[in-house]
C-alpha cells in the first residue's frame, strides 16, 4: 500500500477546501460536510468533510476518482 501526503486547507469564508496530493493540488469535484454521532472508536461525534478528488496527473484516458475524509476536529485524514 503506497502511503501518500496529503494536505489541505480552507480559506476564511470558503466551503470547498484545497487539497493538495504529494503536492498536487487536486481539483475537487463535490464536497460534503456530515456530522458522524456513532464510531467505533468511542468518540461522542464527529465533523467529517468528504471530498471526491481527481487528479490532472492521472487523467491519461479517464479521470480516477478518489475520495478524502477528513475529520475536522482532529485533521485526520484518509484517502481512498
Amino acid at each position: 500500500m503506497v502511503e501518500h501526503n496529503i494536505t489541505w486547507s480552507i480559506s476564511n469564508g470558503q466551503k470547498i477546501p484545497e487539497i493538495y496530493v504529494d503536492g498536487e493540488q487536486a481539483q475537487v469535484v463535490s464536497c460534503s460536510y456530515q456530522f458522524v454521532t456513532a464510531t467505533d472508536i468511542d468518540e461522542p461525534g464527529v465533523s467529517m468533510m468528504t471530498a471526491t478528488i481527481i487528479l490532472l496527473s492521472e487523467c491519461d484516458y479517464k479521470p480516477i476518482h478518489h475520495v478524502v475524509f477528513i475529520n475536522q476536529q482532529t485533521g485526520k485524514v484518509f484517502y481512498q
